[in-house]
């Protein structure tokens, strides 16, 4: 089978490889859309080692079922990250996307940017949407997991930083439960548009210090969703977010942040990093993007052949998503 290696920083290569080993009662999926994620980009540039190398990446994923239990065999499916045991002590106490024995897809596992890849059933989602839609479940998944942990309550101010993918993605979840959240981006930032024709406020960092103190009791925003992708995210979230405020974590550009601790100590700010969606936050991933109130932004659709492209123009500040075709 075709599919993308990562070898190591900037060094993509599409080669043969051998179809994936398929642990007995797993399923077999064609793969065919596939996004580019901070992770993946994060990887890409080095600045988040591999856990596995060579590596086929992605997780993002969305294929068919070739070979399986016969119920899914020909569904459209999109695959969760996490492949737990379901034995063990964390999984039985619910905890199974952070299972010691998981393998977790296009991390430390081959993941979708190939044409096949394997995954346990229990771990795939059917759909009816096209797949250039679909990958965007996985991503969804996540803001719906910091959302199922600590939810905005009604009438709280709202902000997201960042004017990436993720962003956006959040951006749309909030608004779609009745949110309206100020987005915070550089002054220079090209995809601020995408934010706008939302019909949401997109503030420079400065401007949002401004309106964090016309906040109710001007003590700042209730819940910051740090999205920058960046190191620097987190100061900038510590700073908006006001006494007990909640700061989800949701970039992991890898490397180490830099932020006030005193502030966060001082304000007795909540940080709460959130990673994978679980089977419920899947469900609910795939109903707003079948309703519709939630559209995933893609900048560009590449093939497989072209991955090494599409590595690289996933970098540039001007895209949104890069999906890999196959």
């Amino acid at each position: 089978m075709r599919a993308a290696v990562l070898y190591g920083p900037g060094d993509v290569r599409v080669e043969d490889l051998p179809p994936p080993e398929q642990p007995e009662g797993w399923a077999l999926v064609r793969s065919r859309a596939v996004g580019i994620c901070g992770t993946d980009k994060a990887f890409y540039r080095g600045t988040y080692p591999l856990f596995k190398k060579p590596l086929v990446p992605g997780h993002e994923v969305s294929g068919e079922v070739v070979e399986g239990p016969e119920d899914l065999v020909g569904s459209r499916v999109v695959s969760e990250i996490n492949f737990a045991c379901l034995r063990c002590e964390v999984c039985r106490e619910g905890l199974y996307t952070h299972c010691p024995r998981k393998k977790t897809l296009g991390i430390d596992f081959d993941g979708g940017m190939a044409e096949y890849f394997t995954a346990p059933p229990w771990a795939l989602h059917p759909h009816n949407m096209p797949h250039e839609k679909a990958f965007a479940a996985e991503p969804l998944a996540a803001v719906l997991n910091a959302l199922q942990q600590a939810p905005p309550r009604p009438g709280w101010a709202v902000a997201v930083l960042g004017t990436g993918f993720m962003a956006h993605l959040t951006a749309q979840t909030l608004t779609a439960y009745g949110f309206k959240p100020a987005i915070v981006a550089r002054p220079d930032s090209p995809k601020a548009v995408f934010f706008r024709r939302l019909g949401l406020e997109v503030l420079t960092p400065e401007e949002a210090v401004k309106a964090a103190s016309e906040t109710p009791g001007g003590l700042g925003f209730h819940m910051v969703f740090e999205t920058t992708g960046s190191n620097q995210g987190l100061s900038i979230a510590t700073a908006l977010a006001r006494p007990r405020g909640v700061v989800h974590v949701k970039s992991t550009p890898g490397g180490e942040a830099v932020f006030s601790q005193t502030l966060a100590v001082v304000k007795e700010i909540r940080l709460i990093g959130t990673r994978c969606g679980s089977h419920r936050e899947f469900k609910e991933a795939l109903r707003l993007l079948e309703s519709g109130e939630v559209e995933p932004q893609v900048t560009k659709f590449r093939s497989l052949e072209e991955a090494p492209e599409a590595f690289e123009a996933s970098l540039d500040r001007e895209s949104m998503k890069i999906v890999v075709t196959i």
